[in-house]
């Protein structure tokens, strides 16, 4: 397996994806903003619910360094791996699956296929990849994180949620970077998977009315100083001002604009005027 096929663009890009845990997940963003009277009474307290599970700006990236190597038993088994790999993943890796049922390759197509269901905004089926994967090798981390973020940003779940984000912070305590990887790309897929797991648990905590243990769960996440940064300041920028406690509302949020995407920027902004008002 070429270093250029696993790390190729199509497998880096965003999962622009719009879960709101509203009606069938598949709202956008803005849209979801609407949907807001359909919301607990926590979430109603805290703002809409949609801005916050912001998976569109948490685009999880390819962990490729913690996939084990891998073998086709044939040549025309690899060529038709690399096929799934150049896309469209969901149809290619689906026509790979079934024509290799016992193919060791099974494991990275699912992983492929649960963040290409993701860009389409089909959580239902991003979940059922990841668990297809996770029957092969229950312990692979960046499955198990992806699980839980998936079922974390929907109603359903929580309990699954909770056991995956866990278990992946469990192995990630013992996790051993593989010889290919230098150690400051290996450190920096640490903190991304461990901020990951501790924000899907900080999202279980808030839909169980549990404000303080998300504040706990977030807080963690941001100690980890990883990509998803901007988003989490965000989230508990809203925690904080649910609760009442505007200077750390504003920290946060003010840090969220700072250095967010435009679009969490522009969350931000309409958060911190909340607060003024």
């Amino acid at each position: 397996m070429s270093a250029a096929r696993l790390h190729s663009p199509a497998f880096n890009a965003p999962a622009m994806t719009w879960f709101d845990g509203v009606g069938d997940g598949r709202s956008g963003a803005r849209s979801g903003v609407s949907a807001c009277s359909r919301q607990s009474p926590s979430a109603q307290a805290i703002g809409c619910l949609a801005p916050w599970i912001l998976i569109a700006l948490l685009s999880p990236p390819s962990y490729s360094q913690f996939l084990p190597d891998l073998q086709a038993r044939t040549p025309a088994e690899y060529d038709a791996y690399l096929d799934a790999l150049d896309g469209p993943v969901i149809d290619k890796g689906a026509a790979f699956l079934r024509s290799y049922p016992e193919s060791a390759l099974r494991l990275p197509v699912h992983e492929f296929m649960t963040r290409a269901f993701r860009r389409q905004a089909d959580a239902a089926r991003a979940i059922d990849a990841a668990s297809a994967g996770l029957a092969i090798a229950p312990d692979y981390i960046p499955l198990l994180v992806e699980l839980a973020d998936l079922l974390a940003n929907g109603s359903t779940g929580l309990t699954r949620a909770e056991t995956a984000a866990r278990r992946a912070l469990t192995l990630l305590e013992t996790a051993k970077a593989p010889r290919r990887i230098a150690p400051g790309t290996w450190t920096e897929a640490l903190a991304g998977l461990r901020a990951r797991s501790h924000a899907a648990l900080g999202l279980v905590h808030f839909k169980r009315d549990d404000l303080a243990g998300a504040i706990r769960e977030f807080e963690a996440a941001l100690a980890h100083r990883s990509s998803e940064s901007p988003a989490v300041h965000y989230r508990l920028g809203r925690l904080h001002a649910s609760a009442g406690r505007r200077a750390e509302a504003r920290r946060h949020l003010r840090e969220a604009e700072r250095t967010g995407d435009p679009a969490l920027r522009e969350l931000a902004g309409i958060a911190l005027r909340e607060i003024a008002e």
